[in-house]
């Protein structure tokens, strides 16, 4: 632009000369380049100026779909509440999708037994510093759950790292209440409720009810926040003077045929790859469809148990990586027979492929499943058909009860006592229960989709700790899995692992083709649209931080029971390759527990191979809790008879310490194992604390490990 405009005094010179000296001819011919060189510099400013919403035409309209409005949505809380009308707000920090379901469906119950209009937020949608902002006269309240070594999920880091560094900033104005999900076999029980809240009071918040708190020690998730529910209505009542109404069902979702759209319109079944979104998660791969290599059985006799070694390809997508100690996510499909039961009762079998299309219609409720889809993808592929039913389900299903005697026995069974009881020997999921109630084909026809949309669960991946070294496999990852099967005492019910019963049908249908699930459920192994033919299943990659330290020549220590097994035939597999190319490696000690040596030993022969590799490197113990002969031992019994290594190892070798397998061992061997280091380092118990905490700063004592 400086040179053009720095020649316009030339140009001007010329125009003149050529005004005195030449014919109309030669004026008109530069009077046309004067224009157009003019036209050339005011392009994009004085014309053809860009269209801000060009980008529209490439946006993709399903994802409108989610939620009414595309507008740009405010960061600050007290804006949102104010822009809605909005009397409560609901913050909810969840992992596994528990606590925000629980959110939004007490922010529906308020709206429908007082009336009040509740925001359920995603707590890491909004500035953690408006909630400062929230006017007196509005409510706040706080539902998270505690996962891993007392951890915030994701959605609350945000927040959970503002209570905690700010101290200039006053809550006075702020009036909440709290609810934590946690497993009371974790050390770190619903640690990060506890933390939210003695900050909010330090802050000047005011507390109008005792923090709830759900333990899933024994399963009583649900039954705890049932009782935390019914006090909050109580402050409702008493406190703010609220007037409670009978609920009525008011859809937040349009549910609607439209046979007008063709198949490649519809959303088939394949997992909603969810890395567009604007939050992406980093630590997830994108869900493929990948090939299982191979399957087999690792329990030496499995008559009633089993456990599968499932091999998964990674060669067709040389983007797909791992590293080793990484989880692989596997998406599960619902059993045809439950598909096919919960429709027939809603009298929907001819209806099945129909083209539907879910709509939102409050602005703040985004649709949860991929749409437009079909009801046979939605209640195989999207919807977790098999989700036990809530007592908070049964009641709000009575207004639909088609006879007296459906609504006599639903009635029933959302009282506390009848439901416990009722549980003890049946296994209820949302078919199951309306089949009970009143079976005929069609009973249940006036059930609204919407409503089944809004009960069911989403769809979610079952994590599994991936069993290979990607040194020594880089492109394939190997799962181990014992398949779920709880069966009720004296009856013959029984409830089916949803992940692990899926996979063990795909694992017998590749060893042998036409052979059946042992218990006779079918599933759709071709997969939505057979993009699951040929033995496939989808999956994605998490990353974890449960890793081998940078040098083999670290030792290390690795307590497991059962498939917690998992992650360290992955670390041996690692080592081993590292002392073949003629690495250092240091002194490894592996203490593995599992019911019987000639059972359920898994990877026998390949542990005592790497034994024989390893030498005096590798130190191999076992115990088993139920032996052919002699007394039962557990993981937590071989900590106490090595802890002299085992002590040395952590505390003059500074080892890695890792545990896998279910929260209440790794909380025994925990125990165990700081009452040793105690009673030879002459520690108190805040020294031990100082210890133990110092080693997970630099992430020399890691778990994984489940409830």
């Amino acid at each position: 632009m400086t040179t053009a405009f720095a020649s316009t005094p030339v140009l001007n010179n010329v125009f003149t000369h050529l005004s005195k000296n030449a014919g109309f001819e030669d004026i008109a011919a530069m009077a046309l380049v004067g224009a157009a060189s003019a036209a050339y510099m005011f392009k994009g400013t004085l014309w053809d100026k860009p269209d801000p919403y060009h980008y529209k035409w490439f946006e993709r309209p399903q994802e409108l779909m989610g939620a009414r409005a595309g507008a740009q949505q405010t960061r600050n809380i007290a804006e949102k509440i104010e822009e809605t009308g909005a009397d409560m707000v609901i913050f909810w920090g969840s992992q596994s999708g528990t606590a925000e379901r629980m959110s939004n469906r007490l922010a529906k119950e308020c709206q429908q037994r007082f009336g009040l209009k509740v925001l359920s937020v995603d707590a890491s949608d909004y500035e953690s510093s408006t909630i400062a902002q929230i006017p007196r006269t509005k409510l706040a309240i706080f539902c998270a759950s505690t996962f891993g070594e007392g951890d915030p999920p994701d959605s609350y880091q945000d927040l959970y790292s503002w209570l905690q560094s700010t101290s200039d900033r006053s809550l006075a104005e702020l009036r909440y209440m709290a609810f934590g999900l946690g497993n009371s076999n974790y050390k770190h029980y619903n640690e990060v409720i506890k933390i939210v809240v003695n900050r909010l009071d330090a802050l000047g918040a005011e507390p109008l009810l005792a923090t709830g708190m759900a333990d899933d020690a024994q399963g009583e998730t649900e039954e705890h926040y049932l009782e935390w529910k019914e006090q909050v209505f109580g402050v409702f009542r008493t406190q703010l003077g609220y007037t409670e109404r009978d609920p009525i069902y008011e859809p937040s979702l349009k549910v609607f045929e439209d046979e007008s759209l063709e198949p490649i319109d519809l959303n088939h079944g394949v997992p909603a790859d969810k890395t567009s979104d604007r939050k992406t998660n980093t630590s997830m791969s994108a869900v493929y469809s990948l090939p299982v290599k191979g399957a087999r059985e690792l329990f030496q006799v499995s008559e009633h148990r089993n456990c599968i070694h499932m091999k998964v390809d990674f060669s067709e997508h040389p983007e797909l990586k791992y590293k080793t100690g990484d989880h692989l996510g596997v998406w599960p499909i619902n059993p045809d027979a439950e598909v096919s039961r919960l429709l027939r009762v809603l009298g929907l079998i001819s209806r099945r492929q129909i083209p539907i299309t879910i709509l939102s219609l409050e602005e703040d409720v985004k649709v949860k499943v991929p749409t437009p889809t079909t009801l046979d993808a939605l209640l195989s592929h999207y919807l977790e058909t098999c989700a036990p039913v809530s007592r908070e389900t049964i009641a709000s299903l009575v207004q639909f009860a088609p006879t007296s005697t459906a609504k006599d026995l639903l009635t029933r069974l959302s009282g506390k006592e009848a439901y416990a009881d009722f549980l003890r020997s049946n296994y209820i999921n949302l078919g199951r229960l309306l089949e009970r109630a009143a079976g005929d084909e069609g009973a249940w026809k006036d059930v609204p989709l919407s409503f089944i949309v809004e009960i069911l669960p989403v769809m979610q991946p079952r994590y599994y700790s991936i069993s290979s070294s990607s040194v020594v496999q880089p492109r394939s990852a190997a799962l181990t899995a014992v398949v779920s099967d709880t069966v009720f005492p004296g009856t013959n019910e029984r409830i089916p692992g949803l992940s692990t019963n899926y996979m063990l049908a795909l694992k017998e249908s590749l060893e042998d083709k036409g052979k059946p699930h042992p218990h006779g459920l079918t599933y759709p192994l071709e997969g939505p649209q057979e993009s699951l033919s040929g033995g496939r299943l989808h999956a994605h990659v998490r990353k974890s931080t449960f890793k081998l330290p940078a040098l083999a020549s670290h030792p290390i220590i690795m307590i497991a029971a059962g498939t917690g097994i998992a992650p360290f035939r992955a670390f041996l597999q690692e080592r081993a390759r590292m002392q073949s190319i003629g690495r250092e490696v240091g002194p490894t000690i592996l203490l593995f527990g599992c019911r019987n040596e000639n059972q359920d030993y898994l990877y026998r022969e390949e542990l005592a191979e790497l034994k024989a590799q390893f030498g005096d490197l590798l130190t191999l113990v076992t115990a088993f809790s139920r032996p052919d002969s002699g007394e039962k031992t557990y993981v937590q019994h071989r900590v106490v008879e090595h802890a002299d290594e085992v002590c040395r190892l952590l505390t003059d070798g500074n080892a890695n310490f890792y545990i896998c397998g279910s929260a209440s061992m790794a909380r025994d061997v925990s125990n165990e194992l700081g009452r040793e280091l105690c009673q030879r380092q002459g520690w108190s118990d805040e020294q031990l604390k100082e210890f133990a905490d110092k080693q997970k700063r630099f992430k020399r004592w890691q778990q994984d490990v489940w409830g």
